[in-house]
């Protein structure tokens, strides 16, 4: 069993009874004298510490005056930016909660998410403010909205807002089991959840993230190229690089590999927070390595989905920069991963951070020994995790039971203590009585270097009970072909066992996935039964 290296202070994980996010993420460092240090890069420029604490309180004011108060609820739909994090900020120091929510939601989640969170107001843009136009009649509660950026339209814009509100605001004095923050699932399976989580999560998950995985200093800056309404970019890319005293950039827009790798350069990034997906996209372009110096890189991160061996080792020889992958979830953030000191088994999701207390069981509850596949699981007095659900207590009660929170993920622990991704707890494949792995395939599948991306499914069969079927993306210049498909087969067959492999392979221009960026293994199987 490997033992954890890293000498952690006595208080590690301590949580006071008052809490408040904004707090201990802004103010905290200019009380300290650390207010000169840099909050935030981005194509504005950058911002101190003292100046996002100015900004902030000015918009707590704002919050104030509008009619928001403690408790009461307020959402984002806008790709990030300065104002977009300071709104949230803003929210947290006063006591309201703050709901980031991803722009590629549509108008029916949308309205689910005002409904059952309440919100009094919304912060959006103009090129996204449709849907909210669109749902807003049917929405009681929703009262305001704030227009970020300069173009307000017939809305009230940001600047406008904040008006002369003072940068002088005191944080609400919030208990750490107070609710902070929600953030909606995808609503993959059916209506988004609302994950309620309280202000002791920065302790309870950042921590573990902070000093364990990326162990963050003063001169560290971190970019992630995706929207913070997305919990991993949330943590890793927003509010765990200020708790921890450093830099995180604000990076806009769509992920593009000229622009992130470009930012990178500019802003001199230490800590590169991304999705498998991502470093495949960096991995399909010929040479791009050499176009920019990304010498500034010491740590890549990997989380939202497995990261697969091949990727791992491409990206690292390629790059020169070593990649922790980390397995999360809504309902807490990271609680698995890799991190400095500890060895790297590639394609394992690594180990449970101190802190955490994670297990694999059976159908029943029981904890089961090495390489046996089961529920993965995370006690439920986990200072990181959910207070629950909104308004979905049946379903959180599904989840939260005999002491443990069950994630819905099948895994499996080695003997070293490393854990291993084997699929969603509804999506294993049972063919020809053999339990066969998706991921396992998709790994196995792009090992083809034509292979960009593979989504495995099981397909009904009357002979079979499930048949393997994968689902291909390609790489620039490969040509989709029966021939070509025929060669993936083979090629799986030469990795795994053969009874695994796919019995047929579709090509697609573009796997379907979901607003976080994962695979929508139920899009791909609904496809043979429309």
């Amino acid at each position: 069993m490997h033992q954890e290296a890293l000498a952690l202070p006595p208080d590690y994980l301590r949580i006071p009874d008052r809490l408040n996010v904004a707090s201990v993420t802004v103010d905290r460092h200019v009380a300290a004298g650390r207010g000169d240090r840099v909050a935030l890069l981005g194509d504005a420029g950058a911002v101190t510490y003292r100046e996002l604490q100015r900004r902030v309180n000015r918009c707590g004011n704002a919050l104030a005056r509008m009619g928001i108060g403690r408790g009461d609820r307020f959402f984002l739909r806008a790709p990030n930016s300065p104002e977009y994090l300071v709104t949230v900020l803003a929210g947290l120091k006063i006591g309201a909660v703050p709901i980031p929510t991803n722009s590629l939601f549509r108008a029916w989640e949308l309205e689910h998410l005002i409904n059952n969170s309440e919100a009094k107001a919304v912060f959006t843009t103009p090129g996204l403010a449709g849907a909210v136009e669109e749902v807003w009649p049917r929405c009681p509660t929703l009262k305001h909205a704030v227009m970020l950026g300069a173009d307000a339209g017939a809305y009230q814009a940001f600047e406008a807002f904040v008006g002369d509100a003072s940068d002088r605001l005191e944080a609400a004095d919030t208990a750490a089991g107070d609710l902070a923050f929600i953030m909606y699932t995808s609503g993959t399976t059916g209506k988004p959840k609302g994950v309620e989580h309280a202000h002791r999560w920065i302790v309870g998950a950042g921590e573990p993230v902070v000093r364990v995985m990326m162990q963050l200093g003063e001169h560290d800056v971190c970019l992630q190229p995706q929207e913070i309404s997305f919990m991993y970019s949330w943590g890793c890319g927003f509010l765990f690089p200020l708790y921890a005293g450093c830099a995180t950039v604000v990076y806009a827009g769509r992920f593009d590999v000229d622009r992130a790798l470009a930012a990178i350069e500019r802003h001199r990034a230490t800590v590169f927070v991304a999705v498998p997906t991502i470093f495949r996209m960096l991995l399909a372009r010929p040479g791009v390595e050499r176009e920019h110096d990304l010498s500034s890189v010491r740590m890549a991160i990997s989380g939202g989905e497995p990261l697969p061996g091949d990727t791992y080792h491409d990206t690292r020889r390629r790059f020169g920069f070593e990649i922790f992958d980390s397995i999360g979830q809504t309902e807490i953030h990271l609680y698995l991963g890799g991190r400095p000191g500890m060895p790297i088994k590639p394609g394992s999701m690594g180990t449970p951070f101190p802190g955490h207390t994670v297990s694999v069981v059976d159908d029943d509850g029981r904890e089961v020994g090495p390489e046996t596949v089961g529920h993965l699981v995370i006690r439920n007095d986990d200072p990181g995790l959910t207070l629950g659900y909104r308004r979905m207590e049946e379903r959180w009660a599904e989840l939260n039971r005999g002491g443990w929170f069950y994630t819905g993920d099948l895994a499996r622990k080695d003997a070293d203590g490393y854990y291993w991704y084997v699929s969603r707890s509804d999506d294993l494949i049972k063919s020809r009585a053999y339990l066969i792995s998706p991921k396992e395939v998709e790994e196995a599948t792009m090992e083809h270097p034509a292979v960009l991306e593979a989504g495995v499914v099981g397909i009904p069969d009357d002979m079979l009970g499930q048949r393997v079927k994968a689902f291909v993306a390609l790489k620039p210049g490969y040509q989709a072909s029966p021939a070509l498909a025929e060669e993936i087969v083979e090629k799986v067959k030469g990795v795994i066992a053969a009874y695994k492999a796919p019995r047929e392979v579709e090509f697609m221009q573009e796997l379907p996935k979901t607003a976080t960026g994962k695979i929508l293994r139920r899009e791909l199987r609904s496809r043979d039964v429309r």
